[in-house]
């Protein structure tokens, strides 16, 4: 199939329709800026083609923009703390149509908020998204959405729940600082004061891991070393997550896919605020109305900016590719890097994938001039 070929019967000509549908390029090019390189890139080579542009996010950061393409509303910005308790300024999607706030916890509790060497999961917390939620109780919301990625926390939502009134206790009835090492240390957890009117907000979390809070699979052992923790922080964090996990009336929250997220911020979602757990992929596809602007595309490009095992299994672009091949649409990837080669899984192997990160390129140059390589690869693709 030729991108610049025009297909012709009696009673009409067909022009190729592209639909660009990236998530963003981390630390270089938003989802919105990938799809204008791309867009550039193949108008420069067929001009005749109709493209068209769908931004997408995973539930870390972006995800916020991308939702006020698709609903409107207006960024209202509170004085919050950050992971280290530091005052900050983060913003909340307020949409007064419908009283609903869609929060970013990255905004407030994300990794990018600190530098390297201060990125600690034993002494960060979520308490500045639990800033944002009550500012949003306070405003009238009546649903809130969390997206929850990006976290630089491991307090099982301890520091959220904190900032909404919930006090937690230790042996000796003296208050804990809602960190990620206090929670082995929890005895008592005493409700907020406003538990109730809590309970009348419709509440749910978006997030883009399945994982369980606890265990091997759970939020310490797969996630807290990129946060900063060594192997002796990481079991500590753990038994501090199963600490926190006796509270719950059940064991289904603790093994609930997702209740590992953010750190655990899944469970405690679901525990102090009776939240559901979305996979944000499929969540954000929805909301995009993905299906019916595939069903009208020709090909479809997507991307990210890292390609690597865990991409096909469940995050946004194994979502995007199954939802493409269950319609039967050709889809084709681009990145800035691709890692893992050998682990793509063989029903997939067929799918082109172009990445800018090959020599001579070199990581530097593929960051800081990624709009150029991505305009140059949608110049040359073969579709």
């Amino acid at each position: 199939m030729d991108l610049g070929k025009l297909l012709v019967n009696s009673t009409q000509i067909h022009v190729m329709r592209v639909l660009l549908c990236p998530d963003k390029f981390k630390d270089s090019l938003s989802a919105a800026e990938v799809c204008q390189a791309l867009a550039q890139g193949i108008k420069n080579s067929h001009p005749e083609a109709i493209i068209q542009s769908l931004p997408l996010a995973d539930g870390g950061e972006g995800t916020l923009d991308v939702i006020r393409e698709i609903f409107g509303g207006e960024w209202v910005k509170v004085l919050v703390k950050d992971p280290l308790f530091r005052a900050i300024e983060a913003p909340y999607l307020w949409v007064k149509d419908s009283s609903h706030a869609f929060i970013e916890m990255s905004r407030a509790s994300g990794i990018e908020l600190l530098k390297k060497e201060e990125r600690n999961p034993g002494i960060t917390s979520t308490f500045g998204t639990g800033e944002l939620i009550l500012h949003a109780l306070k405003h009238g919301a009546k649903r809130i959405t969390l997206t929850v990625g990006g976290s630089a926390t491991n307090d099982a939502g301890m520091g959220m729940a904190a900032a909404l009134g919930f006090q937690f206790l230790d042996v000796n009835g003296k208050e804990l600082t809602p960190i990620g090492e206090n929670l082995i240390r929890i005895h008592q957890i005493i409700p907020s004061p406003i538990i109730e009117q809590i309970k009348q907000i419709q509440f749910q979390v978006a997030t883009d891991v399945r994982h369980v809070l606890y265990g091997p699979q759970g939020a310490a052992h797969v996630f807290a070393k990129q946060k900063g923790a060594d192997e002796k922080m990481i079991s500590q964090l753990d038994k501090g997550l199963i600490q926190m996990a006796r509270f719950y009336p059940n064991t289904e929250i603790a093994q609930s896919p997702g209740a590992g997220a953010a750190g655990g911020l899944g469970a405690g979602a679901m525990f102090f605020l009776q939240a559901s757990i979305h996979l944000a992929s499929s969540w954000i596809l929805d909301l995009v109305s993905f299906d019916q602007h595939a069903a009208k595309a020709d090909v479809i490009i997507s991307g990210e900016g890292k390609i690597d095992v865990q991409s096909w299994g469940g995050k946004l672009i194994s979502t995007v590719i199954q939802r493409s091949q269950a319609i039967q649409k050709p889809i084709i990837l681009v990145c800035g890097g691709l890692q893992d080669e050998n682990n793509i899984p063989e029903s997939m192997r067929h799918i082109p994938v172009y990445p800018i990160l090959v020599p001579p390129i070199r990581l530097e140059e593929a960051m800081t001039k990624a709009s150029t390589h991505l305009v140059r690869i949608a110049e040359n693709l073969k579709l």
